[in-house]
């Protein structure tokens, strides 16, 4: 694609200031970032002073494990098609699936969340790669944001600036999207000089990014060894109000994406609607392919804290007070002296403690070996633990990782109710966490609902399998963007699975009430059966089966019992056969008794009626190749 848009030095002073602007705002937390990231790994900074030992207390590893596991999984997420054409959407639900799976999304989703107990802020990118819809979490140190924006909306802010991307410079020259003049001068600059020269800024931020990986041990973080010449490039995302076309009328308001190189070039300038694709609603003018959340929001600042800034004060001075005991029970064990210097020829040598040893100490004619030297009173810090551990505590009353989460039990005869009472009251707590969880997926799934919507033309078809109806047989459909699109498109649904599971909990308490007031109902029961089985995470087509089974199973009895009845000379329950009289009236029919409760009866062949809420996601057996 030949360049349409005329490049300008004024852009590239414009994309310098907005990276500066950014990197002078989140600066004041990529001090906390390392030493949080430090601490979860356990790696720490020994000094003279305070920290003598390497040695660190998992406190910060602890309490955000511990977090993470009692957040809410990955939510439910699907799509409902707004014409109600169900084949549509179950293609289109299907292909999200694939696409969770192809993208490891509930690893990435482990990832997404420590990276928010860490850092305070998560970001995931989108975009349609090699025919497929790629989603990657990224590093927060790797964007720049505007000052003044709406920290609840990413995408208020007038410029997103994702760094530190490295194409190899031989790659960029086949690249038709970069600008043919830029490439030159790129390779100019660098036939003369060698290696990787970056500009003072870019420097400064590449060594706070590489900080936590070279305190980790990597040595060549900052020069790796490579087989070629490797350039560092910068997307920006910049919001223009009065963009010029070639021909002299504006653009609309909306984003641009410049990529910059090295602080240096400009490779290209495209409307972001150009080069993701156009929706109906024209979604990608004012809107990043990227998504960002926190779960501890502030209204005057998007770089809000996380879990790791309540645990890393109390854990660097637990790690101080630990190292002193270290040190105190080496000292006291090995021991100190002090030594009379007026001796004559008296020089105190180390030796090497040995069982029943015997070392020699000149103490002259008629003296003591007291005269010689006396021990040094190093006294003992074990009263530091109680200490620590009250530390500790006030960490995991801070957080919610109650003890009782986290497997250790409490101290002294606690009654099993108030046990069950501070877990669930430390689960709320945490679980807190998905009310800002579950609104990033509406977002997300939002996002690749438009991606699809406007790159449809550059994904490939996917061949899907799907277990038919009433049958453990496998059928295969070859699925395409024309497969699922329509004309009124889709909507996101999404749930936190501790919601769907209170909600399920709940409807499952009322309908057992309402069953118990009627026993006999059996249409009540066959509901009470699906939304158990619902439950139970049991596919629709799962259902369906066990519900079948539970019919023919209950047909079978009704003729069992019907052939009994005939065997005996009557049927159960006829009204029309004669009854003794519960008043001793042999010759007189009773008063007609009211029939017993029926089983539920079907036409052979019909299907239970399903629940409103149980789509049935069966896929038709279709002949299709392989992708």
């Amino acid at each position: 694609m030949e360049q349409e848009i005329q490049l300008s030095s004024d852009e590239l002073v414009m994309l310098r200031n907005n990276k500066q602007s950014g990197y002078n705002y989140r600066y004041r937390r990529h001090q906390q970032w390392t030493e949080n990231y430090e601490l979860y790994r356990d790696n720490v900074i020994v000094n003279r002073l305070i920290q003598r030992q390497s040695v660190n207390l998992p406190l910060m590893k602890k309490t955000i494990r511990t977090i993470i596991k009692y957040v809410d999984d990955m939510p439910v997420l699907s799509f409902e098609n707004l014409d109600n054409d169900k084949e549509a959407e179950l293609f289109k639900n299907e292909y999200w699936k694939w696409t969770v799976e192809l993208n490891r999304m509930d690893l990435q989703d482990i990832v997404d969340k420590r990276q928010v107990a860490l850092f305070g802020r998560s970001f995931d990118q989108w975009q349609i790669m090699d025919g497929a819809v790629k989603m990657t979490v990224e590093d927060p140190m790797d964007f720049l944001v505007a000052r003044f924006m709406d920290p609840f909306n990413l995408h208020s802010s007038r410029f997103l600036t994702h760094l530190h991307i490295f194409e190899p410079l031989s790659a960029m020259a086949l690249n038709p999207m970069y600008d043919k003049t830029s490439i030159k001068n790129l390779q100019t600059y660098y036939a003369s000089q060698q290696g990787i020269v970056k500009a003072a800024a870019n420097q400064e931020m590449l060594i706070q990014k590489n900080q936590k990986m070279a305190d980790m041990g990597v040595i060549d973080v900052n020069s790796p060894i490579l087989g070629e010449t490797y350039v560092e490039t910068a997307l920006h995302f910049v919001f223009r109000d009065h963009e010029q076309k070639p021909d002299g009328s504006y653009y609309d308001p909306q984003f641009f994406l410049f990529i910059e190189a090295e602080d240096m070039e400009i490779l290209a300038k495209e409307p972001l609607e150009a080069v993701i694709g156009v929706t109906s609603d024209h979604y990608f003018r004012t809107h990043f392919p990227y998504n960002s959340w926190a779960d501890d929001l502030e209204r005057q600042d998007f770089w809000s804290d996380g879990i790791a800034d309540m645990v890393r004060t109390p854990n660097k001075v637990i790690n101080s007070w630990f190292s002193q005991m270290v040190e105190n029970r080496t000292l006291r064990n090995f021991g100190m002296n002090y030594y009379n210097s007026s001796l004559e020829g008296f020089v105190p040598q180390t030796f090497t403690p040995t069982p029943g040893g015997w070392f020699p100490v000149p103490v002259g004619v008629n003296g003591k070996i007291s005269d010689a030297f006396t021990n040094v009173q190093i006294q003992d810090l074990t009263d530091n633990i109680a200490e620590i551990q009250f530390v500790g505590g006030m960490v995991d009353e801070t957080t919610g990782a109650a003890p009782i989460l986290q497997g250790s039990p409490l101290p002294g005869r606690v009654p099993l109710g108030e046990v069950q009472f501070i877990a669930q009251q430390s689960q709320q707590r945490i679980m807190a966490m998905s009310k800002f969880y579950t609104p990033a997926w509406i977002e997300r799934g939002t996002l690749f609902m438009k991606l699809v919507e406007a790159g449809g033309d550059k994904l490939d078809a996917v061949k899907l399998y799907k277990k038919g109806k009433n049958t453990n047989d496998l059928y295969a459909r070859t699925v395409g963007p024309s497969d699922w699109q329509t004309q009124s498109g889709y909507r996101v649904k999404v749930w936190s699975q501790d919601e769907k599971n209170t909600q399920d909990v709940a409807k499952l308490n009322k309908l057992n009430s309402v069953k118990n007031a009627m026993p006999d109902n059996p249409k009540l029961n066959e509901i009470y059966d699906r939304k158990l089985l619902e439950y139970a995470d049991l596919r629709p087509e799962e259902i369906n089966e066990v519900m079948q089974f539970e019919q023919q199973k209950q047909q079978a009895m009704q003729m069992q019992a019907q052939m009994a009845a005939q065997q005996t000379g009557g049927m159960p329950g006829n009204p029309g056969a004669a009854q003794p009289s519960p008043y001793g009236n042999p010759g007189k029919p009773s008063v007609p008794a009211i029939p017993g409760p029926q089983p539920y009866e079907t036409t052979p062949g019909q299907q239970p009626a399903a629940s409103p809420n149980v789509k049935q996601l069966v896929l038709p057996n279709y002949a299709g190749g392989a992708r």
